[in-house]
This record gives C-alpha cells, sequence and structure tokens, in this order.
C-alpha cells in the first residue's frame, strides 16, 4: 500500500465520521414558494433570510408558508426540506398548520394524504447529542411574553406541533395556539361545539403531540394555549425538558402523559423549571379581551376533566420540577399519581400550587426517592366558584367538583420508600392536609421525614358538605401506616385534628405570624396570602437545619442568623 493511498484512506474515514454541515432555514412573509424536484415552479429553496425577487425559480431565498418547511404542495409528499441538525427560523407569524380556512375535503396542504385532521407535520428529522434540530422563533435569543412568533392550528387539524419521535430537538420562543373559540368538551356547550363535518369550524385539538420515540426534547420560551382538548399530550420516551413554558386554557388538560390509549412510557425524565400550567380544563376566548381569557369551564362531572398535569396507569416517570407554578386547574393541579411502575424519583422544589379544584400536588408510590422542598400551597380548592379578576362574566357556569380531592397534598410510597416534606409552607381549608397512604402489604421500612413545615388552616363552611368539618382542615390521614415517621420543628395553627399537648418536643401550635394573613370569608381574601414571616414570627429561626438545603425559594441563604427558619421563606 503506497504511502499516498493510505494518507487517502485516512482522508476518507476522517470525511465519513464527520457530520455533514448543517443548514440554516428561513420562513418570511415576503419570501417564495418551495422549489424541489417535484415542484420545479418553486420560487424558492428556503435558505437565505432574503425576500423573494419577485421572479424566477429556485431562488436563494427564504420560503413565505411555514408548511413549505415538510410539504412542497405535490401529490402525497410530506417530506422535511431539512435535515437532521439544521435550525429553523421563523419570522413574522402568525403562521398556520392544516388546511386554509374554508376548504373542502382536500387542499392543496397535505394533498391526497388523509385529510385536514392528520395535516401537521410529519416527524421532526432527528439531531445529535452535539447538534440538536432547532425549530426557533426569530427573537429566541432574547424571547419574552410579547416578542414570540405564533404558529397556529385549525380547521380540524389534530395537533399544532408534531413532536412525535422528535430526538435531539430544540423547540424554542414560539406561540403555539388556534384561532377560534369552539369547544370539544363539556356540557351544556358554550359558546358553542366544534363542527366536525364539512364545513369544518377553524380549530385544532392539541397544540404539542409526543410518543414513546420522543426523547431529549427541549422545549423552551413558550405559551401553549387555548387549544380544544390538550396543550401537550402524548408519552414520551426519554429525556423532556421544558424551560419557561406556559401551557394556559386547554380545554380538557395542560400536559397530559396519557396518549388515550395509556400507552406506558419508556426511560422517561420530565423536567419542568420555571414553568406555569394553568387555567386546565378552561376554553379561552377568542379574540383574546380579557386578562384571563377563560370563558368556559367545565370539571368532570360536566363532560370536562381539568387537570393541569396527568399521567395514565401503568406509568413510570422520573421527574424534576424547579420554581413552578400549577394554578386554577379545575381538578388537579398536579398529579402523577398514577406513576405505578419501576423505580424512580421526584424532586419538586422552590414551587408554588394554589387555587385548584382538586388537590394540588399529588404523587404516586413507585418515586421511591420523593423530595418536596421549598414549596407554597394554598388548599383553597374552592377559588373557581366566585369570580376572578377580568374573566369573562359566567366562566364557571358550568364548573362543579370543588375540593374533590379533598386534601391538599397527596403522596404515597412503597416499602423501603423514601420521601422529605421540609421547608415548605402549606396555607389550606380543604378537608384534609396531608392524604398518605402505602401501595404494599406493608412500608415498615419505608421512612418519611417531614421537617420544618407551616400548616395553616383556615375553618370554611363551604367545605363542610364536601368532607370538611368545623374546626378547620384536618391534618395528617394515614390510609395506612408507614414504618419511620421522622417529623421535627414543623409549627401547626387552626387544624382540627391536631392535638397540640401531645407534639414532640420541637413542634408546637402556634400562629406562623405571616405579613399578610387575612380573615377569611370569601374566596378572593386569599388571592393576596403574603407566604413572608413577620418580623415578630415564632417561625423565625426555630427549624432544625438540614445540610441539603442551602436556600428557601427565592434564592436566599440558609441559614441567616441562626437556625433555619420555618416554611418556604427565609425570612
Amino acid at each position: 500500500m503506497t504511502k499516498l493511498y493510505k494518507v487517502l484512506c485516512l482522508w476518507s474515514l476522517l470525511f465519513a465520521v464527520l457530520p455533514l454541515a448543517a443548514e440554516t432555514w428561513y420562513v418570511r412573509k415576503d419570501g417564495g414558494s418551495r422549489y424541489s424536484a417535484k415542484t420545479r415552479s418553486g420560487q424558492c429553496d428556503g435558505k437565505a433570510d432574503v425576500a423573494y425577487r419577485g421572479s424566477g425559480t429556485d431562488q436563494h431565498c427564504a420560503f413565505n408558508d411555514y408548511r413549505y418547511l415538510w410539504d412542497d404542495k405535490s401529490y402525497a409528499n410530506t417530506g422535511w426540506a431539512i435535515a437532521g441538525g439544521d435550525t429553523v427560523i421563523l419570522r413574522n407569524g402568525p403562521w398556520r398548520v392544516g388546511f386554509n380556512q374554508g376548504k373542502s375535503a382536500n387542499d392543496v396542504w397535505c394533498f391526497g394524504l388523509n385529510g385536514p385532521y392528520s395535516c401537521t407535520n410529519p416527524p421532526v428529522p432527528a439531531g445529535t447529542p452535539a447538534h440538536h434540530t432547532r425549530i426557533l422563533g426569530e427573537n429566541y435569543a432574547s424571547c419574552n411574553a410579547t416578542n414570540k412568533t405564533q404558529i397556529f392550528g385549525g380547521f380540524g387539524v389534530d395537533t399544532a406541533m408534531n413532536l412525535s419521535g422528535a430526538q435531539y430537538v430544540d423547540v424554542q420562543c414560539l406561540e403555539i395556539t388556534r384561532h377560534s373559540q369552539c369547544i370539544s368538551h363539556g356540557s351544556p356547550a358554550f359558546p358553542s361545539t366544534c363542527n366536525r363535518s364539512f364545513p369544518l369550524d377553524d380549530y385544532d385539538s392539541v397544540g404539542i403531540s409526543t410518543n414513546t420515540a420522543t426523547h431529549d426534547l427541549l422545549l423552551q420560551d413558550l405559551w401553549i394555549h387555548g387549544h380544544t382538548d390538550r396543550g401537550i399530550k402524548g408519552p414520551i420516551g426519554g429525556e423532556v425538558t421544558a424551560v419557561r413554558v406556559d401551557i394556559a386554557y386547554n380545554g380538557m388538560a395542560g400536559w397530559e402523559f396519557d396518549d388515550g390509549s395509556a400507552t406506558p412510557l419508556v426511560n422517561a425524565v420530565w423536567n419542568f423549571r420555571d414553568s406555569i400550567i394553568e387555567w386546565s380544563g378552561c376554553n379561552q376566548e377568542y379574540p383574546i379581551t380579557h386578562a384571563n381569557p377563560a370563558i368556559s369551564c367545565y370539571s368532570q362531572s360536566t363532560g370536562g376533566y381539568g387537570d393541569g398535569v396527568g399521567t395514565p396507569m401503568g406509568t413510570g416517570l422520573s421527574v424534576n420540577i424547579d420554581h413552578s407554578i400549577f394554578r386554577y386547574n379545575t381538578q388537579d393541579g398536579l398529579d402523577i399519581g398514577h406513576v405505578d411502575t419501576g423505580t424512580h424519583f421526584l424532586n419538586i422544589t422552590n414551587s408554588a400550587a394554589y387555587g385548584n379544584g382538586g388537590g394540588q400536588f399529588k404523587w404516586g408510590a413507585n418515586f421511591t426517592s420523593a423530595v418536596f422542598v421549598n414549596n407554597l400551597l394554598l388548599g383553597n380548592c374552592r377559588r373557581m366558584a366566585e369570580p376572578m379578576p377580568d374573566t369573562p362574566t359566567g366562566f364557571n357556569a358550568h364548573l362543579s367538583d370543588y375540593c374533590r380531592a379533598e386534601d391538599t397534598l397527596s403522596f404515597n410510597l412503597r416499602q423501603g420508600g423514601t420521601a422529605l416534606i421540609a421547608n415548605n409552607t402549606l396555607v389550606s381549608y380543604a378537608p384534609s392536609t396531608f392524604d398518605i397512604d402505602c401501595w404494599d402489604p406493608s412500608c415498615s421500612k419505608s421512612t418519611l421525614t417531614i421537617k420544618n413545615n407551616i400548616v395553616f388552616g383556615y375553618d370554611n363552611p363551604m367545605t363542610y358538605n364536601l368532607g370538611g368539618k368545623p374546626g378547620g382542615p384536618g391534618g395528617f390521614y394515614f390510609q395506612k401506616p408507614i414504618g419511620n415517621v421522622i417529623r421535627a420543628n414543623n409549627m401547626f395553627f387552626g387544624i382540627r385534628s391536631l392535638r397540640c399537648v401531645t407534639l414532640g418536643r420541637t413542634e408546637r401550635c402556634d400562629d406562623p405570624k405571616f405579613v399578610s394573613q387575612p380573615r377569611f370569608s370569601k374566596e378572593s381574601d386569599l388571592d393576596n396570602f403574603n407566604f413572608h414571616l413577620a418580623p415578630d414570627s415564632p417561625a423565625l429561626h426555630t427549624g432544625a437545619n438540614i445540610p441539603e438545603i442551602r436556600t428557601d425559594q427565592e434564592g436566599k441563604p440558609r441559614p441567616v442568623g441562626g437556625n433555619y427558619s420555618l416554611g418556604a421563606l427565609e425570612n
């Protein structure tokens, strides 16, 4: 073998393992149609951030429609123009997904396929660990609440953004919504039922769909709202991360890991950070004219659902939640209570839940290690029974099932499992505060540690027919014994079932004295509850030191000037 031949072989091997250069694709209103091998009359190749010059074909310019990224309008062709590892920049907007409004059973989009319901993107070309495929709104580098690029689903399309099978894909700085206000769930239907036969109403069902082939997916700076069914729907097959995502006003649920067939999740890890899930079970008005645009809300007994997060039975899922909010969902705020297979971890930290019609937080027994730290819970489960600020009149006319969970915090253990409940602040009038169960014949070797919490109760006569009793909420309800329960440095006030004289030497019944601690006579009284401790609070610096908790919910160091303070806020 000659020296030159060896060199050529080495160069060939090098180029074989190097990735091809990634492309950047552009979509903008002044672009042109897509050129492809099947549509040679197409105007642009989509690879330059410039307008179509007005004449010619196959020009180096942007596409003028988001759908051109995967559909060139030729018969039965829905192949992505982009390749794995490429970047898409969406300018201007809004961008439609699905048939054009007013079309019949066939349209130039998705022509020759399965009609309007399936007229969404095919699986996004997969990236690699080193080079993710990216679909970006134009302001992704400085994204905020007002500069996201909008895509919207219409004309009966099931999903506005199909991320089934998405692998090593980033989606950033997008608003994903629809442009109508008909509804698909709830009875009586208000303002109207979506017409599912031709001519179809201009609606969609789901914002984002996933499946067990979806993994290594980043969702960042998204507003997913106004869909008739779920904001995000489907199982996952690996790690999925959401950062600064707001999922709101979706008719059935916020993020639902059930695809409708209880398909088991695979190696699933869900990271949810600096995000919000709100007003699930409520349909959104269009156009939006209110700050809280819930035009009609439904619960289970009126044909709705309303979990902020839901999981199917047979679920295996590990969870990291941090600095996130679950609020005003018509059923449970966070319901991962069906995590009942495998061995998984759970971390819920620095987060809040309030105003949900069921429980605020709920998790299943197969989180063999659960950490619940620095969280704020307001168990005002009848909040949506009364008027809400800047909400359409009658939004709750068909809403019921208030306080259906009869608790604020519900969780389960298996034999040998551990749970740490520390430095949380719970304020509630729900019938019970802690609802705890063992899902094995015995949890004699399980350990539940409850330290440095503040539990504050209000007596609400409106809960007496919902499982509540005079004297405030109940404290701890153990459906089965837990072998090792370690309680220390907790403070209780207004809790009906606690016998303060029998508490351990470090626990006490005392008024924690919050900065704002309103009297309760109507639901709105608690809207501005201030969880910070007053300067004379007996909860200041009376906690146990917990080395693994170094900051409070706001990032302030723990401890400050002595022992830890109780609750989620250090001072």
